[in-house]
């Protein structure tokens, strides 16, 4: 079984980002701004994801713009940025990985609705078995997967943190991570556990280690 992270791993979501940024900035929204509603839309008070295009819009509304032409410009990137931002190596990579034919799993961090609706505008969602959107921890994902599933299971994610701690929590995940610019690469060094800097890298990794 694959199991596989989306934002950062797949999808370069800084560029996604900074295409979200140039759209409200149209609209007069500064780089500043846009970072501080960006986190606070991010996050509910419990620690929960909950961004989404229609969040960030009532955000910035409450700094005085139009929700409805805010939510309109983010919206406009999601549905059409979304799979011009994915990692070029991705489609093949996916493809690559059906060819050892066994179970896909799309494990993604945040609010559901809107990872799902990312997910499917980049069109990669066909390649898996199963989609999972969580806005909490992957725990409870990675709980079930094991419960009906004997065996190793590789594990691709950009978060060193995470990884490390559900590596520990779950003996059987074979992990290896993509780096990701939002750490530096001591944080990898740190975990101990294989990573690359491209999907290419870690295809050959996993054909050698499979």
């Amino acid at each position: 079984m694959f199991i596989i992270d989306f934002d950062d791993t797949l999808f370069d979501t800084h560029a996604f980002k900074r295409a979200r940024l140039e759209a409200v900035r149209e609209l007069g929204v500064s780089e500043e701004l846009y970072w501080q509603t960006y986190y606070v839309a991010r996050n509910s008070a419990n620690g929960f994801f909950t961004y989404s295009d229609e969040r960030h819009a009532e955000v910035l509304a409450e700094q005085g713009f139009d929700k409805i032409k805010i939510y309109t410009a983010l919206n406009k990137v999601t549905e059409s940025k979304a799979k011009e931002v994915l990692d070029k190596e991705t489609f093949v990579f996916l493809e690559k990985l059906r060819e050892f034919n066994v179970s896909m799993v799309l494990l993604s961090l945040g609010c559901p609705a809107y990872q799902e609706l990312k997910v499917k505008n980049t069109g990669i969602d066909s390649y898996f078995d199963r989609l999972f959107m969580v806005e909490a921890t992957k725990n409870a994902v990675l709980d079930e997967l094991f419960a009906n599933h004997s065996g190793p299971a590789w594990f691709i994610n950009d978060k060193p943190v995470e990884t490390k701690e559900l590596s520990e929590q779950f003996p059987q995940l074979r992990a290896v991570m993509k780096l990701s610019p939002n750490f530096s690469e001591e944080d990898y060094i740190k975990t101990g556990l294989p990573y690359f800097k491209t999907l290419a890298e870690i295809l050959a990794y996993v054909r050698t280690n499979f």
